[in-house]
């Protein structure tokens, strides 16, 4: 979540919001205390359609929370309603859980239908700059802030799955879910008569997969019991290829991912900031003064499988990695994004010049046991590494503050000091 100020005027943005314990968002809002006014943002900008991403934004409406621009991976067609549910049954998920999640898709997608593109008025505060035109909706975008040293670039390796798709439905051992899968998606979308029937189709899906979770399961969250999801989908993998098949069972490749910090060319690039942090209940991160590299860097579940995924992003983000100080590490700290042995960690690390503070959003104690412990030795190696859970005292907060222009007197004298100093001179 982000309050900025520009020309005196508010601009506001939050990046995910979703949890493993979404019952925790709740108890989070509350201690936030925002006043009616402060739940005005402009926008709200969602990674991934897994779960723990977006299965709070329901929660966010409810508290009064308002938006005017929603970004998403992708639009939420049928097709890729029906592909996400496949997701959350190969992903284990309960009855519980899955609508829960439809709930909030649902909500995603009614938000994204109700606004138009922004950013190309003579009067607003943003400047959209696409990478191509001939694409005006390409994920890759960025927005300068108008008469502000500050800017935002989102990255999306966007792929097409509907092939994909379509080649898993045509089996005939996938039939029946297909026909459920159809139906909850129609359902989710609002183009079913009753929307309250959702609940009877999702149990109609655990019935075809002959798998229905037990009602402890439902509030707990655990994996249902038995091989049968994987039994079912198996004959139709089969005549995939392997990277097919990867592709479908990780959603991670598409995360939305988004810089939001200094402008990286122009005259304003000689402008500085200062950066206060506070990490929970902690107060001893040392304030930095007359720097640039005050950017943050949101990954979502970005994976990095092959060295060209990597060197894919470093390239788009070759100016806003060097001004970078904060970055979340990608799918909450997991080993797999990287490979068995991290071959693909230490390049990512090596991308930067200067230590990084690394934040994870995990919780360790779940089933997936995120973060991996060397993806903890390795952030704490190359910078320092903070784990956000859901309790309060974890949260991380930065107050950043562009710094005058430089002159030859008060904080120009004072800068020219700082560099002396630097430099060796008492």
């Amino acid at each position: 979540m982000a309050d900025m100020r520009v020309a005196n005027k508010p601009f506001r943005y939050i990046y995910d919001c979703g949890s493993g314990n979404p019952g925790t968002i709740g108890i989070l809002l509350k201690g936030l205390r925002r006043s009616t006014g402060e739940k005005a943002f402009d926008w709200l900008v969602i990674s991934s359609f897994d779960m723990d991403h977006c299965n709070g934004v329901a929660l966010l409406l409810a508290d009064g929370y308002t938006f005017k621009r929603v970004f998403l991976p992708h639009s939420l067609d049928n097709k890729l309603l029906v592909w996400l549910l496949c997701c959350y049954v190969l992903d284990g998920r309960s009855l519980a859980e899955i609508r829960d999640a439809l709930t909030s898709l649902w909500v995603l997608r009614t938000l994204s239908e109700q606004f138009d593109r922004d950013g190309d008025g003579p009067d607003d505060l943003l400047e959209r700059i696409d990478p191509d035109p001939a694409k005006p909706n390409a994920p890759n975008v960025t927005y300068h802030v108008k008469g502000a040293d500050w800017m935002f670039r989102f990255y999306s390796r966007e792929t097409n799955h509907a092939d994909l798709v379509k080649t898993l439905f045509a089996k005939v051992e996938f039939a029946e879910l297909k026909k459920v899968m159809e139906r909850a998606a129609k359902t989710v979308s609002g183009k079913a008569a009753n929307p309250r029937v959702t609940e009877k189709i999702l149990t109609a899906l655990f019935d075809a997969l002959d798998n229905p979770p037990k009602p402890a399961q439902a509030c707990n969250g655990a994996a249902p019991s038995g091989p049968s999801v994987k039994k079912l989908l198996g004959k139709a993998y089969q005549n995939l290829t392997e990277d097919d098949a990867r592709v479908f069972g990780d959603y991670n490749e598409v995360s939305l991912c988004l810089y939001s910090g200094p402008c990286t060319s122009g005259q304003s690039a000689d402008s500085r900031f200062s950066v206060e942090r506070n990490v929970g209940y902690h107060f001893d991160y040392d304030a930095r003064d007359w720097t640039r590299r005050v950017g943050w860097l949101g990954l979502g579940d970005i994976g990095f499988r092959n060295r060209a995924s990597l060197d894919e992003l470093a390239l788009y983000y070759r100016a806003e990695l060097a001004l970078s100080c904060t970055k979340m590490v990608p799918h909450h700290g997991a080993q797999s994004n990287y490979g068995k042995h991290l071959a693909m960690l230490q390049p990512f690390f090596a991308l930067d010049a200067a230590r990084t503070l690394w934040i994870a959003a995990a919780y360790p104690l779940t089933r997936y046991r995120h973060p991996a412990g060397v993806v903890v030795l390795e952030s704490a190696m190359n910078g320092t590494f903070v784990m956000v859970s859901d309790d309060p005292g974890s949260r991380i907060e930065e107050t950043i503050r562009s710094i005058p222009a430089l002159a030859l007197s008060g904080s120009g004298v004072r800068y020219l000091i700082h560099l002396l100093r630097k430099a060796g001179y008492r």
